[in-house]
This record gives structure tokens, sequence and C-alpha cells, in this order.
């Protein structure tokens, strides 16, 4: 499975400050790159924020990323390790992009995934772009490198093969912090084309399960704390605590066992059940959506 790392902090030599809140189209650039990638298919999705990720993650609320927070006066190339690292035992591989080029095509990331190499970066008439998918037996190589050259740098520097994949795609090349113009690129979009927006949620005398209850259990049962899943996605541990009991309540057993204290500060698992409806829910959705597309191409393909 082929994760996606969203850099929207970080100083570098040519960016000073990014602009996840920046509009391009309709939408800002977070949420245009985050459906970009959930359209071509990827499912983990991780974003990097800096001291603004409060604003960072109220943009990207409920579209299932995970929010990672870096210190004050990271360079890029930190927030970029950050992301590996969390990432490096969850992924075959990982697009790396930055929140300044939100125009890339979904056709982009399927051609970058549909080559075996190391590391593959598109490139547009000459000229390279995002975002570069690096292969996850390669994460180490980029965690090592300390030099101040950045992502392009540790690269460079670690012999790793470069495999160039030409695209018919300007997006990859497109900054929004430049001076370009690049309104004309949204015409021809990925996102201009029609297609299904597909949020299962179970439901009793209350809705109580869907992608958001999902991605909780998901990330209390990875850290073993519902405090660093509620921060990992973006809500406060009252909304958190609030969401787990509309569980409980609707399913009549419970999803969460918590031990306080103890020389470990306490953690927090999901139960058997729990982990049984993750599944369930998990499976479900992935046949579901697999019908429902074949369903969305019978009636609006035309």
């Amino acid at each position: 499975m082929v994760a996606a790392l969203i850099i929207t902090a970080g100083r570098t030599a040519r960016h000073n400050n990014f602009e996840p809140m920046r509009e391009v189209g309709t939408i800002p650039a977070i949420q245009r790159i985050v459906m970009v990638f959930q359209l071509a298919g990827i499912e983990r999705i991780v974003v990097v924020c800096g001291e603004n990720g409060d604003k960072t993650e109220k943009l990207a609320a409920n579209m299932n990323v995970v929010f990672l927070h870096s210190p004050r006066d990271a360079e890029m190339l930190d927030n970029v390790k950050i992301g590996l690292a969390y990432l490096r035992d969850k992924c075959s591989g990982a697009l790396i992009t930055h929140v300044n080029v939100p125009l890339f095509s979904a056709e982009t990331v399927h051609a970058l995934m549909a080559v075996e190499s190391p590391v593959c970066v598109p490139l547009y008439q000459g000229s390279t772009g995002h975002p570069v998918l690096l292969n996850s037996k390669h994460f180490q190589a980029v965690l090592s490198y300390s030099g101040e050259h950045g992502l392009a740098g540790a690269i460079k520097s670690s012999g790793l093969r470069r495999c160039l994949v030409e695209v018919d795609d300007k997006g990859v090349t497109a900054n929004i912090k430049g001076k370009e113009n690049y309104e004309h690129l949204l015409a021809e979009h990925s996102l201009i084309e029609l297609h299904p927006d597909i949020r299962i949620r179970l439901i009793r005398e209350k809705p109580f399960y869907g992608p958001g209850p999902h991605q909780l259990l998901q990330l209390t049962e990875e850290t073993n704390s519902l405090i660093e899943a509620c921060r990992r996605t973006g809500i406060s541990y009252s909304k958190g605590r609030k969401i787990i009991a509309i569980m409980e309540q609707q399913t009549g057993y419970s999803i969460i066992e918590s031990k306080q204290g103890g020389n470990l500060g306490g953690h927090s698992s999901v139960t058997k059940e729990g982990k049984k409806l993750m599944r369930s829910y998990g499976e479900f959705c992935a046949e579901a959506k697999q019908y429902l597309q074949e369903l969305f191409a019978k009636y609006f393909s035309h």
C-alpha cells in the first residue's frame, strides 16, 4: 500500500512559507491535494503541520488524514523525516509533496505508482516536480541524511536510483507561490471530472460509525492512546470521548479499554468487539466501493 505525505510547514532555501489555506480554484490547497490523492486511491495520508497546524487541521477536518506536528523553525527536510519515520512500517512507499504544489493530477499519481524504482520523480517538458515517490525500503537513507540540500540532496547522497517519469501534467511544476499564472490548469484538472464520493456510515437509532470513528479506532490501536489518536485526527479529546460513547451506546458493548497511571502513564486499547467492528467495516467498505464505482460508471459514463 502506497501512502501520501504532505508537508505544510518548514524552511528551505526557496520556500520561506507554505500556504495550505490559499484557495486554488474553489477550495484550499490542502483540501485539493488530499482529494487528488484520495481520487487516486491513496487511503493513508499524513500531513505534517507547523505552528499554524490548528488552521490546517480545521481545513482538512473530516478528510481522514493523520496530522503530525513539527517544532518551530524546523527545516522542510526535518518535516519529511517526521512523516517518513511515522510511515516506515505502514506502507510500501510514500508520495511526498509540499502544499504549494497542489495541481498535479490523479493520473500522475497512477503513473508514478506503476513504476518499480527506489525513487520516482514526475518530469514535465524537462522539469522535475512533485509528488516524489520513495520506496519504503529506502526511507532510512533519507532519515540518516544530515546534509543541507533537502530531500533531493538526501536522495543524491544516498546513491538511490532515480526514475524520471514523463507526464503530460504541468501541475507537477506549478507552484502557487510563483509568479506564473496557474489558473488555466484548473480547467483540465482531475477534480473537474465528475466522480462519486462514497462515505459509508452505520446507523441504529443514531449514526455511530463511519470513516472518522474508524480512523479514530485505528489510531488508538496504533498508539495505545486515545488522547494521541485524537491529536492525530485533529479533534479534541472531549470530542473523541463523545464519539466513543455514542459507539458504545449504539452497539451495546465496550469499544475502548483504558488503564490509568503506572510507569507508562496509562494507555487505551480497542476491545475484541471493537476490533471485529473495525475489520467488518473495513472489508464491507472495500467491497461496497468497488461495486458502487461500477454502478457509477453505468449511470454517469455517457
